[in-house]
């Protein structure tokens, strides 16, 4: 843990913790001086009304909030106003007093003072400490899964690299392109087995055959381009060749291995080799045993680069929607802030409905996110009913599909008894059954069937929404991923990611058909 914990970067949390609170002590402290500002402006103006009203009709009456001083009033205020102030404005914890001059004809007359409750801000500001709050929480989570992934990932190569130095017949290795602990352990392997192959007599003259001990490629050449030897693993992945044009169809590999020909020395560099779908890691270092020789080792590093664009994808993708919904607050709540005065309740209103819904859609993509980032547990199984899980869901989305005026036809037995996970089935149902409602056009059908047949238990949802493509369909259960015609629905792009998550870690299987203009059906079994 002590090797987590320095990965676990502290000078970037203490900055980050920082920058959290400065940040949500000045919005608050803004939008607590602007709503005094409002308050005051709005007191101000209703105390000159009063004046005039008191000076066409003095004989007016007004309530407990108003009242009229005399010219012979001593007070901290009326002093202020003595010596020039406009007016006055004191404070407490739960209101605030304006008091004014009241001249009539250019004559002071008297003062006027309007006490009022202040305007709470204080469910404004519990949006904006959650929303900070919210942001605040995914950095550090994925600031520790991070570290902890990247702890995990040395802790194994390493441990598999010493494997290599006791058995390396038995052994292969993955290395990372990064100047760390894995890259450093693999150059002190392969200085290793270079000092091994060189060191003595017999050594020297087997180093053709030493090179077959490897899994991994190994070829050696010269300086005239000429493959003088390569392993088994080589031949496999390549070819039995003598020349360097086997490289031809990747110019960036030829021209990194002329280069070392013209200029000899150990380097090290990572390619993607197309036809085989695969990057690799060619090391190259000069044989010093054997004049004008360049050994050459392949690491396929193929599963790390996959695991590494999936995560900056995955970063991306999140960064993104998490984006659209704080934009959409920042604007309503500027103005609520900015512009509360000009504004009629319905507006404000409308307006305070907009930052819920994002509110709500925000917590949801949270939500899912950290659902797809869970790793997977042992899941504790109970006996559940398919049609009872089935009408729950429903009964959640009654509202919407009587809003889309959709028909709903049901067609399975009141007990489907099987083991499963509760929470895991509930989310699976929820977001096939969502998804359904949501895309099925206004009036449309949906049909809902489960059966269980030799202890097979089997659901099946279909609507006559737009359908999908052949290529939309290969890709739904990518995260993140919307067909053209549903990237302006709601949703935050990962319901079916989800899905297929909790059905591997159950141990169902779900398969899709869908004919485009004409609707799609999802059938899981358990």
């Amino acid at each position: 843990m002590k090797q987590l914990n320095n990965k676990f970067n502290k000078s970037k949390l203490l900055l980050f913790s920082g920058v959290y609170l400065l940040t949500t002590v000045v919005m608050i402290i803004f939008l607590t001086q602007h709503t005094l500002k409002i308050d005051t402006d709005n007191l101000t103006v209703r105390a000159y009304a009063v004046a005039d009203i008191l000076n066409k009709n003095p004989q007016t009456k007004f309530d407990d909030s108003v009242l009229v001083l005399p010219l012979s009033t001593q007070s901290k205020a009326v002093e202020n106003i003595k010596n020039g102030a406009r007016f006055t404005r004191s404070l407490t914890q739960t209101s605030m007093t304006v008091t004014i001059p009241n001249y009539q004809d250019a004559v002071l007359k008297n003062y006027i003072q309007i006490t009022r409750e202040r305007s709470s801000d204080s469910a404004v500001n519990g949006i904006i400490i959650a929303f900070t709050t919210i942001i605040y929480l995914i950095w550090i989570y994925q600031l520790y899964t991070s570290a902890k992934k990247l702890h995990q990932f040395e802790t194994d190569t390493i441990a598999k690299i010493k494997n290599i130095r006791r058995s390396p017949l038995t052994q292969s290795y993955l290395i990372s392109e990064n100047d760390d602990k894995v890259t450093t352990a693999l150059n002190h392997l392969g200085e290793s087995i270079q000092h091994k192959a060189e060191s003595s007599t017999p050594a020297k003259k087997n180093l053709y055959e030493f090179i077959e001990l490897f899994e991994f490629p190994i070829f050696i050449y010269d300086l005239k381009g000429t493959i003088r030897r390569s392993n088994a693993s080589f031949k496999n992945e390549f070819a039995d060749t003598k020349n360097l044009d086997i490289f031809s169809p990747y110019s960036d590999v030829l021209q990194f291995l002329v280069n070392k020909m013209l200029k000899p020395g150990q380097q090290e560099q990572t390619f993607y080799f197309e036809q085989l779908n695969a990057y690799y890691t060619m090391n190259v270092r000069p044989i010093q045993s054997l004049d004008h020789r360049l050994m050459v080792t392949m690491i396929d590093v193929t599963t790390y680069k996959a695991t590494t664009i999936a995560h900056n994808d995955f970063i991306a993708n999140v960064s993104h929607d998490l984006k659209t919904p704080l934009t959409a607050i920042a604007g309503f709540a500027d103005i609520l802030v900015n512009d509360l005065d000009k504004l009629s309740t319905s507006d404000a209103k409308v307006f305070a409905k907009h930052i819920v819904k994002e509110t709500k859609r925000l917590s949801t993509l949270v939500a899912d996110t950290l659902e797809m980032t869970r790793q997977p547990l042992h899941l504790k199984k109970t006996k559940l009913n398919l049609s009872t899980q089935i009408d729950e869901v429903l009964t959640n989305f009654e509202f919407a599909i009587k809003d889309k005026q959709l028909t709903l036809t049901k067609q399975y037995d009141a007990k489907l008894y099987f083991k499963s996970n509760e929470k895991h089935l509930y989310a699976i149902l929820k977001n096939l059954i969502e998804n359904a409602i949501n895309y099925t056009p206004a009036g449309g059908k949906i049909f809902i069937s489960a059966s269980k047949i030799d202890k097979i238990v089997t659901f099946t949802i279909s609507d006559n929404g737009p359908g999908l493509t052949a290529l939309e369909t290969s890709r739904i259960f990518e995260r993140f991923y919307r067909a053209d015609h549903t990237r302006d629905s709601e949703g935050t792009g990962l319901g079916l990611a989800i899905v297929k998550k909790n059905l591997a870690e159950l141990g169902g299987h779900i398969d899709v058909v869908s004919v485009l203009d004409k609707g799609t059906t999802f059938t899981v079994t358990f």
